[in-house]
């Protein structure tokens, strides 16, 4: 059993991290029909900003249509309570939760000129201090961020106190050295910031590093809450800007890639596995197998530019480039 659960949690940390990005959750009164219609275009909403990592996703003209009536794009319903214990007496909340047709929203996206964003997204381990403060703020401190982030479809966790302290690196110019922790822990990518109130608002700096590029950014708000919240919004517009691509580039093209240092029959077996586990890939077949490398014949939608993209996400695979034929080169890890 124990190697059962350990084989479980290896395969859980090599894949990309995998959003809820069909899924919409609001706040309601009660489970009345009218709660429920006006909860619809509010998950709707979300989705959509989840799914193209635009902000502004649901201020499209040729999306006010769908928003009046989503009834028909939700393909199952659900309530949820929960307690809020932020204010000064824990309060039972009620919780509409929709889940939309993955292939209708694909067409409202494409209809609407809005992007396409992957469910494969890189995994960031967080942490946050305030300003002159050597801990790093707790749980409960880092819901806004933590919640944000859900709703715009990014995958955020809290980072170890034990190694951020040990560490004594928390700031904006020790990403790589949190990096290096949340290594350990297979979380490929980092976000690491300060909040520094003042008179007037919160600033709060800080930076990330998504497995392959550093990047630092400021945002500001009236209260710790708005600024870790803003903080979120910022991050999952840079990530967007990354991985994102326009509905009209995702249609499906032929795509031949080459899987280097193929070792033993486990090692075919886990890049294949790997690679038809890919939202992006539609069809896979060996195409030919040599020494150390595997060639295989895909349908990716996007082409290959977007498979390269998106195969560093996990841990699997890095991609290496292109060989003179056209082909997509791959590094088994």
């Amino acid at each position: 059993m124990l190697r059962v659960w350990f084989l479980a949690l290896c395969a859980l940390l090599a894949t990309p991290a995998m959003a809820d990005l069909y899924s919409g959750e609001v706040a309601v009164a009660d489970q009345s029909e009218a709660e429920r219609t006006a909860a619809n275009a509010e998950a709707l909403k979300q989705v959509l900003v989840k799914v193209s990592g635009d902000q502004a996703a649901a201020e499209r003209p040729q999306v006010a249509g769908a928003l009046k009536d989503p009834t028909p794009l939700v393909q199952a319903f659900y309530y949820r309570q929960e307690v809020d214990r932020s204010g000064a007496t824990p309060q039972l909340k009620l919780y509409y939760v929709a889940n939309f047709e993955p292939r209708a929203i694909t067409r409202l996206l494409s209809s609407s000129g809005l992007a396409q964003w992957a469910r494969e997204r890189p995994t960031l381990m967080v942490w946050v201090a305030m300003a002159e403060s050597s801990a790093a703020l707790s749980e409960s401190e880092l819901q806004p961020l933590l919640r944000r982030a859900t709703e715009r479809g990014i995958v955020l966790k809290r980072g170890l106190d034990e190694d951020a302290a040990a560490s004594g690196n928390l700031d904006t110019r020790d990403v790589d050295v949190l990096k290096q922790i949340a290594s350990r822990a297979g979380v490929p990518g980092v976000l690491a910031g300060r909040l520094f109130p003042s008179s007037d608002n919160v600033i709060g700096r800080f930076a990330f590093n998504d497995g392959e590029r550093t990047e630092s950014f400021e945002v500001s708000g009236a209260s710790p809450s708005d600024t870790l919240r803003a903080a979120a919004d910022e991050t999952a517009n840079r990530l967007a800007s990354r991985y994102a691509f326009d509905a009209a580039d995702s249609t499906p093209e032929p795509v031949r890639a080459v899987i280097r240092n193929i070792g033993d029959a486990g090692d075919y077996a886990r890049a294949q596995s790997y690679l038809a586990s890919l939202s992006i890939v539609r069809e896979l077949r060996q195409s030919a197998a040599a020494g150390n490398t595997l060639t295989l014949d895909m349908s990716v939608s996007g082409g290959g530019e977007r498979l390269k993209s998106i195969v560093g996400l996990g841990d699997v695979m890095s991609a290496a480039g292109e060989s003179i034929d056209g082909e997509v080169v791959l590094d088994l890890r």
